[in-house]
């Protein structure tokens, strides 16, 4: 489909809107207390659903293979491991469910029924984004307003935390059902689930190495809780101004389907300039103006804004390396396609492969992260600087990104100019450097006054955004490269308005 892309960015920004919306919402209307508990599900979450990483491998890679996959099969491979999920989460909120009181039940019941959506959308993702990529975009897209319709039921409810807390549920849902649906014309009994499990088996030390391993960085929010329990809240503000990054993983899905689908080269450096180029939009934006959207998150906080700014850019320039590392980390095992190439998945494929790299590189980020944690923690707790468990987190983050960063750099070897290194200086790097420097000296002269109204809050945030939007993309604008990406998306734009 030649407008993939424009629809990708198209559901990226849905996405980015609609999260902010929701989530600023919540985050305004509900206590402190309520923000805990959600940063707690979704800690729960991001641990207890470490085996959906075998499936969110393996089942894309058998579908490029044999160019379909036995959804039935598939299902009953994932109960299996659903059953597993179910006692890590319970196991997860144990260490926790003291302080939770009389919201504790409450949080493991939306955690275990979010637990069998997140199972199935794991098998239509699979099928979508090698096989119907338009589909698959449609279902975030679907998604993204299923969020925005939910905003008025949450509000009829009196924002009472149950309904945030389901809301969550029913938001991935709707696009599931969707996604269901669509794939079902890629369902073939060519395998049974006994040749899945096998090839499951056999290829899960790549990714339990690699993703699964990386769900006991959910961690984080435990260190967090039990060495500053108070902060918890803050953590998540944090989270909910992370959120537009993820709006990058719908284009980087699209990359790797059609890697795996087959060999177009081409797409990489073009495909890693609109990751970098949005990501780092994004986190210049929230850094330099971080009063304005904290103000709009959370306005009760204005005391401690200033205190925040330094933790506010951490975690963009965080977001920024996490998101082009999931970006090179799927270019590897999209050109590196040996297991594809077989007639069954072995336990030997991925000896020496990118894939196996691009997984080994998550488990350096994954030792780093939670072996410097703690102690960082501590240090900043004896040196008494604010927020110290926020921070130390955060610290912990960058190192950690950047030792994979570097890891993958590394083992591409050869391959490593397919993002084009020397380009990457004068296409990213000069732009982005003279557009933060433009933009901190402006925010310097500019006296926004902040008040607590949401409807001028986002007003404010809306003229912060489009400010940083112009003055990044007239530095962007100096580069041939960008010049021709810029026209290509807006070329796109118009040839999809031309044909509706």
């Amino acid at each position: 489909m030649r407008s993939t892309r424009l629809m990708a960015i198209t559901a990226s920004l849905l996405s980015l809107v609609s999260g902010l919306v929701y989530n600023i919402a919540i985050t305004r209307k509900i206590p402190t207390a309520g923000l805990g508990l959600l940063s707690l599900l979704n800690a729960a979450l991001a641990f207890s659903l470490l085996p959906t990483a075998l499936t969110g491998f393996v089942f894309p890679r058998v579908t490029a293979r044999d160019g379909a996959l036995n959804i039935t099969a598939a299902i009953a491979v994932s109960l299996m491991l659903y059953l597993a999920t179910a006692v890590l989460t319970v196991a997860y909120l144990a260490s926790v469910w003291g302080k939770m009181g009389t919201y504790a039940w409450l949080v493991l019941s939306v955690a275990l029924a979010s637990e069998v959506v997140y199972y199935v959308q794991s098998i239509t993702n699979s099928i979508l984004m090698v096989k119907n990529r338009g589909a698959f975009i449609t279902a975030s897209i679907t998604q993204s307003i299923t969020k925005l319709l939910v905003i008025p039921v949450i509000m009829f409810l009196g924002w009472s935390i149950p309904a945030v807390l389901w809301s969550s549920v029913f938001i991935t849902v709707v696009p599931t059902v969707y996604a269901l649906v669509r794939s079902l014309g890629f369902h073939a009994r060519l395998r049974g689930a006994v040749a899945y499990l096998r090839d499951l088996v056999n290829a899960s030390w790549v990714p339990l190495m690699g993703y699964a391993i990386n769900s006991f960085r959910s961690l984080d929010a435990m260190f967090i809780g039990l060495l500053g329990y108070g902060q918890l809240g803050i953590w998540y503000v944090l989270f909910i101004l992370s959120k537009p990054f993820s709006f990058s993983s719908t284009l980087v899905s699209v990359t790797y389907g059609e890697l795996l689908e087959r060999d177009r080269w081409g797409i990489v450096y073009r495909d890693l300039l609109l990751v970098l180029v949005t990501s780092t939009y994004t986190a210049i934006t929230l850094t330099v103006f971080a009063p304005v959207f904290l103000n709009l998150v959370r306005p009760s906080m204005e005391g401690s804004f200033n205190l925040l700014i330094t933790p506010v850019a951490l975690a963009m320039v965080s977001n920024v390396m996490g998101n082009a590392n999931q970006f090179l980390s799927n270019v590897m095992q999209g050109i590196d396609k040996r297991d594809i190439l077989e007639e069954s998945i072995r336990a030997r494929s991925y000896l020496g492969s990118l894939v196996l790299y691009a997984h080994l590189a998550e488990l350096v980020f994954t030792v780093v992260y939670l072996t410097t944690m703690v102690p960082l923690i501590l240090v900043l707790r004896g040196l008494s600087i604010p927020y110290y468990a926020i921070n130390g987190a955060l610290i912990s983050s960058l190192m950690a990104n950047t030792a994979a960063i570097a890891f993958r750099l590394n083992r591409l070897g050869s391959s490593r100019s397919l993002f084009k290194g020397r380009d990457l200086v004068i296409d990213y790097v000069a732009p982005t450097g003279i557009a933060l420097a433009v933009l901190l000296s402006v925010s310097r002269l500019l006296s926004i006054h902040l008040i607590p109204s949401i409807w001028v809050s986002l007003v404010q945030v809306v003229e912060v955004s489009l400010m940083s939007a112009v003055v990044y993309i007239a530095a962007l604008a100096v580069s041939r490269n960008n010049r021709g990406l810029i026209k290509y998306v807006l070329r796109r734009v118009i040839e999809g308005l031309i044909t509706r």
